[in-house]
C-alpha cells in the first residue's frame, strides 16, 4: 500500500482513516463495534461512503497491491465516480505482477 499511485488513488478520492483495532472504550472502538470489527483483528480495509455506509465487502486478506487497487477500483464504481486511467492501468499491472511475471531479454546486433 505504499505505491505512490495508490496512495494518490486514496487520498484524491477518499477519506483515509486509520481506526486502532487494540483499544477499548473509545472512538476507535465505537466505530469498530459498528463495523462487528473484532479486537486484536488483522488490518483490513473498508471503502464507505460519506455517510459510513459499506460500499464494498471489506478487504481483510489481500494487503498487496492488486487487492488495494481491486478495492480502490470497486469504491469508486459503486459510488459511480468515474475511475481514473491510471488506476486502471495500476490495476493490471499489480495483477500481472500477482500472478508472477516472466522476464525476457531480447539482444540487439
Amino acid at each position: 500500500m505504499s505505491h505512490p499511485l495508490v496512495i494518490e488513488a486514496a487520498e484524491t478520492d477518499f477519506v483515509p482513516t486509520c481506526i486502532y483495532n487494540n483499544t477499548d472504550g473509545d472512538a476507535d472502538a465505537a466505530v469498530r463495534h459498528a463495523y462487528e470489527e473484532p479486537a486484536w483483528n488483522y488490518p483490513v480495509v473498508r471503502v464507505t461512503d460519506a455517510a459510513g455506509t459499506s460500499l464494498m465487502p471489506r478487504v481483510a486478506d489481500r494487503w498487496h497491491m492488486a487487492g488495494m487497487t481491486d478495492a480502490l477500483k470497486s469504491g469508486l464504481v459503486a459510488a459511480k465516480k468515474p475511475v481514473p486511467r491510471y488506476l486502471d492501468l495500476l490495476e493490471q499491472e499489480a495483477h500481472a505482477r500477482h500472478a508472477g511475471l516472466e522476464t525476457v531479454v531480447f539482444g540487439m546486433w
